[in-house]
């Protein structure tokens, strides 16, 4: 990272003398310290300009010092012109449309669950949408709105959506000014600045984002802001530990909490910055005026100010979190038990701790997508499968949820001297108690699968039938609570955790987390799986009952334990994980990393009648960043190979800077960009927008390294051409920034790449110019949702999908879910219609 600000010409050159650090300035030395340089550290001239300084990189240590960036009285009135322009731009016709816009559909909701303090899940951090809540309480926004489908009117509902968009658009604009300072701490002169700013204010995909209730613009703003106070870091390193230094380094830390509590896309500023750290205490080390406690003292302060105040940062905005979300809601299904117990309004699950032979059972998977046990009356259908009846997880609970334990296939439990309790290493069946079949496994493949180490789990059995070997499930107990004596060889509710093995085919019961097809009501896949973990293998047993319990004799009970704040974030942040490794569809405007930079297509907003919001970058801007960026790394190349010939151009006496400020904004855009490629979730544009912000910085630097040699009239004549060419570009694309009513014709002459899918039948003159368009949603909360809980998860309590095969016993004391069920009559077993037999049963029965 470039270290400060010289004194530079009217061209941003450097006097004779001085020279630019490096990113991690190379043996920088402490003030008072004497420079050490060794024969050789010097090279020759410059062939190109006898009078440039010699290279920073020729000489082993570097005392050079630089004055901070004293903001003059130009710089002062410059940065107010670029604000104000800024805030026009981010906050021209705000109000239009007045619709919900996009995604505004879960981040307007959520805002509104934080005013009406009900619990829901989101794949991202909160602080973010806590912000918008804020904004929306100050504004008058009473969190009724549920901002449900896009295109609902915010004006017919008295929604004060113009100032929840005020925030984004004001975080937005002030990324402008925050660029100036940024390339003027890097040690341009303030043309280079401008323009930087320029190309920041009128870029039309961050203009589209920051004009609506979406995350990106808080991320961009926090994110500019941590490289801004990193930049003005490095221009005090002559004054280590000073007041200034240290404010600059925490308020690093403090920034880059914030941005990561918006997206975890932040979180690629930790290599961006720890490379840079990294390679600045490299350097400390072979200089031997630090002695190592005053190098160790270096050490204690970055590791403070950039490991540990972010992530008390980060902490702190979940506690907040919690603290506001303090009653349940229908998305807390998706958490563990002892997390749901933490919420007001939640069950308290209080249920018998003891397991029997005959006990009735409900069994959840162990993880944070928990669900049960489940089967209901209808076949497998796929291909490869038994077409015996379903067994599934289902995420509420119902009476399908509930099966009965018996002894193994020809076995018996003498129950004369009492109830028998289950203990690990037992075999034993589980009987479906609505519908009589037994849990069964044998050698046929599974709905979502083809491995031949995962069999098809069903419910087999028909009337005057006893079962075969291969209902045969062996229980072996993982662990069990250590304040809970017993709990690790005898099973006992909520407190045991354990495995069912299949003791024909040596499988365990496995939460594949796939979601099933329709003809499985969209449930999730369980299977029998060999040699799988045990984080997806693993279950306990909520809820149980024995029917011959008498009042006479005391039934000791069991309940879940409420997690710590601590243990909720934890929780929380895996369930966050999970859901965006697992987050996956076919959106119809999802696009890969390859696809970003150079702009192939952009993303549909809204449409209304004449108009529409299609969110699309500049191109000129997007395409010029990424030639500066191939510019960098091919002169990075070519003069790497002429160093090792002993010959080094000092490019006009830019080097040194260029590489300072250039190569640490390509290093950020590196890994701001490249771990998408790792990534085989669905992703969007818009994850691009913070690689972008530091694609510019280098084409501005780029801009500035082309024109350095030039005579100031001409230099400044291509600084305005620049300028004039990405304002015409962004004038033209204003129309789908803004909503601006524009004709057909306009609409096709902008598609500059065929790859643009603008519907241009929104326009005056297309088929929808005229009639307000129908509505349709583009992210839902699903598994084709950025922003939604992934496949595995439920939805929502008033969403949820009813089981139509849920029927209605007479069970006593076992919680019921009064929405989950279709009403159909009880079915006896022994009535129950005969489903195909197995065709493995008689090989196993002679077992």
């Amino acid at each position: 990272m470039t270290v400060g600000m010289d004194q530079a010409d009217r061209h941003g050159h450097r006097p004779k003398g001085h020279s630019m650090q490096s990113a991690s300035p190379r043996g920088r030395r402490e003030k008072g310290a004497a420079p050490k340089i060794s024969k050789g550290d010097f090279a020759p001239k410059d062939t190109e300009n006898s009078s440039a300084v010699v290279s920073i990189e020729t000489f082993k240590y570097t005392p050079a010092y630089f004055a901070r960036w004293k903001v003059s009285a130009s710089d002062w009135l410059l940065l107010l012109v670029i604000s104000m322009a800024a805030v026009i731009v981010r906050c021209y016709k705000l109000s239009n449309p007045a619709n919900v816009v996009f995604d505004e559909v879960h981040f307007g909701k959520f805002a509104g669950k934080y005013l009406n303090s009900t619990y829901f899940f989101d794949l991202h951090p909160p602080l973010a949408k806590m912000m918008f809540a804020a904004v929306g309480r100050l504004a008058g926004y009473d969190g009724v709105f549920d901002f449900k489908s896009i295109g609902l009117d915010y004006i017919a509902a008295n929604v004060p959506y113009v100032a929840m968009r005020l925030m984004p658009a004001l975080l937005g604009a002030a990324t402008v000014p925050a660029t100036y300072a940024t390339v003027r701490a890097c040690g341009y002169a303030m043309d280079t600045a401008a323009l930087a700013a320029l190309l920041v204010c009128v870029e039309n995909g961050l203009v589209t984002q920051s004009r609506l209730i979406l995350l990106d613009s808080p991320l961009v703003f926090f994110t500019v802001l941590t490289l801004l106070c990193w930049s003005m870091f490095w221009t005090v390193q002559d004054r280590p530990f000073s007041r200034t230094w240290w404010a600059w380094l925490l308020a690093t830390g403090l920034t880059m909490g914030c941005a990561a509590s918006c997206k975890w896309v932040a979180l690629f500023l930790i290599p961006t910055i720890g490379l840079s750290t990294l390679h600045d205490l490299w350097d400390k080390i072979a200089d031997q005026s630090l002695s190592p406690a005053r190098w160790s003292m270096h050490f204690g302060a970055r590791a403070i100010a950039l490991i540990c105040v972010p992530v008390a940062v980060y902490i702190g905005w979940f506690y907040v979190h919690f603290a506001m979300l303090s009653t349940t809601g229908g998305d807390a299904a998706a958490l563990s038990p002892e997390f749901q117990v933490t919420l007001d309004g939640a069950k308290q699950m209080v249920t018998d701790r003891d397991v029997y032979y005959g006990s009735e059972i409900r069994m959840r998977t162990t993880n944070a997508r928990s669900g049960f046990l489940h089967s209901h009356l209808h076949p497998w259908q796929h291909d490869k499968g038994s077409g015996q009846q379903q067994v599934t997880i289902y995420s509420y609970a119902d009476a399908n949820n509930v099966w009965i334990i018996e002894p193994a296939y020809n076995m018996t439990v003498d129950t004369s001297q009492g109830l028998v309790p289950v203990r690990s290493g037992d075999v034993l069946r589980l009987r479906h108690k609505t519908t009589g079949r037994f849990l069964h496994s044998h050698d046929k493949r599974p709905a979502m699968s083809s491995d031949k180490n995962k069999f098809e789990l069903s419910g087999y059995g028909f009337t005057n039938f006893t079962g075969d070997s291969n209902d045969n499930f062996r229980v072996d107990i993982l662990e069990g609570d250590p304040a809970m004596q017993g709990s690790a060889t005898e099973l006992q509710s909520i407190y045991s955790r354990f495995r069912l093995v299949h003791t024909n085919l040596n499988c365990m019961v496995f939460n594949s987390r796939k979601k099933l097809p329709k003809w499985a009501f969209g449930q999730i896949e369980v299977n029998c799986m060999r040699n799988c973990l045990p984080r997806m293998s693993t279950w306990h047993v909520e809820h149980a009952f024995h029917p011959n319990t008498t009042a006479d004799a005391p039934v000791r009970k069991a309940s879940y334990r409420r997690l710590s704040v601590l243990g909720k974030i934890w929780e929380y942040n895996k369930l966050m994980a999970d859901s965006n490794e697992n987050l996956s569809g076919d959106h119809p405007f999802a696009a890969r990393p390859q696809h970003w930079p150079w702009l192939r297509r952009g993303t549909a907003y809204w449409g209304g009648p004449g108009r529409l919001i299609y969110q699309l970058g500049n191109p000129l801007i997007w395409w010029g960043s990424l030639a500066a960026l191939a510019v960098f790394a091919t002169v990075r190349m070519v003069l790497f190979l002429l160093d090792k010939r002993r010959i080094r151009p000092q490019l006009g006496g830019q080097r040194n800077m260029y590489f300072s400020g250039a190569g640490f904004f390509a290093l950020a855009w590196t890994c701001h960009y490249v771990p998408f490629f790792l990534m085989g979730r669905e992703l969007f544009t818009h994850h691009y927008f913070p690689a972008l912000w530091m694609a510019i910085m280098v084409l501005a630097f780029t801009v500035d390294l082309v024109t350095c040699r030039l005579p100031r009239l001409l230099r400044s004549a291509v600084y305005v051409a620049v300028a004039a060419a990405v304002l015409h570009a962004f004038h033209t694309f204003s129309y789908i920034t803004y909503a601006r009513t524009w004709t057909k014709d306009a609409c096709l002459r902008a598609k500059w790449l065929p790859t643009w899918d603008l519907d241009c039948e929104h326009a005056v003159g297309g088929l929808k110019g005229t009639v307000p368009p129908v509505a349709e949603p583009v992210l839902e909360v699903d598994s084709k949702s950025e922003n939604g809980v992934d496949q595995a998860a439920p939805k929502a309590a008033d969403q949820m999908p009813n089981d139509p095969n849920y029927v209605q016993p007479e069970f006593v004391n076992l919680p019921l879910d009064n929405g989950s069920g279709s009403g159909d009559k009880m079915i006896q077993p022994q009535l129950v219609q005969a489903l195909p037999a197995d065709n493995d049963a008689q090989a196993h029965n002679e077992l």
